[in-house]
């Protein structure tokens, strides 16, 4: 596909591009060579040929007295302020579609910088066969994107087409894709389309028409998408990653922070876009709004638009349900969570996009419950649920294995795509707390801003002084996922639990998911729930009890049930212990 951001080879020249409507003059600069103008042309476009000047080639651009890197620059050299490197595009796998099918996503949130000891790309191609064999399908990569520094969780970058220095290079991060592939992963990638990070933003001083002043993100000014070529920059740079790079999928974050007129334009170009590469691309949108449109299907059952979302609302009740934590939600006291449970187990969202009111386990709006169940990835932790606490503690430091098996049980076993932090998988315990690598002056307001996230947005009474230091190199390496931990017998045992659950999810659920799910009927009785999900190659049912104790519900197992916790049946009685929970499943004859 023509591109029209980054360098462009032609045999030994290259043509460099840069759009910059309203710069006055536009030089690319070299550091062994005299610089060279750039003419303007169509839609604000900047460019010039340049003999003799092929891969490898290091450049920037000059616009009046400042300097600065490509923002489409491929790899860097020296950071997000440093030298852009000319390379030519990666050849392209040949395949248009993701490795495995959408419903067979077992999905675990990985970071490169803490996921190996390494950090690094390498470290975590070297690492790969631990995920798919504790009975992960997929690994979603946090931003991977250039950034200030060694150390960041990716969110902040400038250059969203080179892949952190810290990690390694582009060719080293196409093997670790291929190495997952060989081993049956997919690798899904988050990308950050809703704003740039503040530090070495250079764009704001050439190309301030990239940005809308009324329009303001919790990290800065907002992107203006009424701008064709600015939508193009990102449209260019989501099939990049799965054209030359060979991602089977990507996350967009907070599509809800994109407030200008034309995100529905940009969002359904996004997908589109993404789609012309690999059709059945595994696009996840995070959007606080729940905005079931985005995810419709056609008359095959295949996304209109993105595959599925990030399900906030089944995180919060079944941590409250857990915890007793009074937050996201939970601070009435007289709220009916059970019944929220039961309506996300059965519709996709607690929270209808036009519901009016607190739910009551009924209410409708934009109704989630069109949707398939596939349309939503439930989750316990994220990397946002872990590391916006002011403890940055994992919830095996909070409630039981008993009660944090309930929970992956659940998870697991209903049709929504699972999702799970790395380490989780053996309870791991190591913390997740947000870092970032900045010079002191920089490093200073972002510290603050972060007492300020915590109190105010975070909920978390945390005093001055609590927090652990963003900026310090120890902050990050705590977060360092502890390998040597797995040995632990306790972690072990947990690790097989969770291995157990994946090959359960395998047998019971993935015939019946390869099909079209018609209905989801449910019953309650005091803390216990049965959700049955009819599909059309037949039925899955999950019983549970989300307390500290037994409850009684009239069920009969209809088929050889799997479970965690104790359970009994006497008659059509189905009597659950406390964090009890028992799946089963039937399929029609062909």
């Amino acid at each position: 596909m023509t591109s029209l951001f980054g360098p462009r080879l032609e045999g030994s020249a290259t043509e460099f591009r840069l759009w910059a409507p309203s710069a006055k003059t536009i030089e690319v600069i070299f550091p062994d060579r005299p610089p060279v103008a750039l003419d303007k042309g169509e839609k604000g476009f900047w460019s010039a040929r340049v003999p003799d000047c092929g891969a490898g080639t290091r450049y920037k651009f000059r616009a009046g007295e400042l300097e600065f890197p490509d923002p489409a620059a491929r790899q860097q050299d020296g950071g997000t302020a440093g030298w852009s490197i000319v390379l030519p595009p990666l050849q392209p796998s040949g395949r248009d579609q993701p490795l495995r099918p959408w419903h067979e996503t077992i999905l675990c949130e990985v970071h490169v910088g803490t996921a190996s000891p390494e950090g690094t790309f390498r470290g975590l191609a070297n690492r790969l066969e631990h995920f798919r064999d504790a009975g992960f399908t997929a690994l979603e990569i946090m931003p991977i994107n250039a950034f200030p520094g060694t150390r960041n969780w990716g969110y902040d970058g400038t250059l969203i087409f080179a892949p952190a220095e810290a990690y390694g290079s582009r060719d080293e991060l196409r093997q670790l894709v291929d190495r997952a592939h060989e081993l049956g992963l997919c690798l899904i990638l988050d990308v950050v389309y809703n704003h740039f990070g503040d530090f070495d933003n250079f764009i704001q001083r050439y190309a301030p028409e990239w940005f809308d002043d009324e329009v303001e993100t919790p990290w800065g000014p907002g992107i203006d998408f009424t701008h064709e070529m600015v939508r193009q920059f990102y449209y260019e740079n989501a099939r990049m990653w799965l054209d030359e790079l060979d991602f089977d999928g990507l996350r967009f974050d907070s599509v809800h922070e994109m407030k200008t007129a034309a995100r529905s334009v940009f969002l359904k170009g996004l997908a589109k876009s993404a789609r012309a590469v690999k059709s059945d691309a595994k696009l996840i949108i995070e959007n606080m709004d729940n905005i079931a449109s985005w995810l419709d299907r056609d008359q095959r059952g295949r996304p209109l638009d993105f595959s599925a979302q990030w399900n906030d609302d089944i995180h919060h009740v079944l941590n409250y349900l857990v915890t007793g934590e009074d937050k996201n939600g939970y601070a009435d006291g007289s709220k009916d969570a059970i019944a929220d449970l039961e309506k996300g187990l059965a519709d996709g969202f607690v929270h209808d996009g036009e519901a009016n009111g607190d739910s009551d386990g009924t209410t409708r709006g934009e109704p989630a419950s069109r949707l398939p169940l596939d349309a939503f990835v439930s989750y316990v932790q994220n990397h946002d649920q872990i590391g916006n606490r002011a403890d940055a503690k994992r919830l095996p430091d909070r409630i039981s294995a008993e009660k944090l098996d309930f929970l992956h049980f659940v998870v697991m076993l209903a049709p929504q795509i699972p999702l799970f932090f790395m380490g989780e998988d053996a309870h791991l315990r190591t913390p997740f707390p947000f870092f970032i690598d900045l010079p002191e002056a920089a490093a200073a307001p972002k510290r603050a801003d972060r007492y300020k996230q915590m109190r105010e947005t975070f909920e978390e009474d945390v005093k001055d002084g609590g927090l652990p230091d963003p900026n310090a190199p120890e902050t990050f390496h705590s977060a360092k996922l502890d390998w040597a931990d797995y040995a632990n017998p306790e972690r072990l045992a947990a690790l097989e639990r969770f291995r157990k659950l994946a090959s359960w999810r395998r047998s019971l659920l993935w015939p019946l998911s390869a099909t079209l799910c018609l209905d989801a009927r449910t019953g309650r009785q005091d803390t216990a729930i049965v959700v049955s999900w009819i599909f059309e190659a037949g039925v899955l049912t999950m019983a549970l009890n989300a307390a500290d104790r037994p409850a009684d519900i009239a069920c009969v197992i209809a088929g050889p049930p799997v479970a965690t916790g104790e359970f009994s049946q006497q008659g059509e009685v189905l009597r659950l212990g406390a964090w009890s929970a028992v799946c089963w499943s039937w399929q029609r004859d062909p």
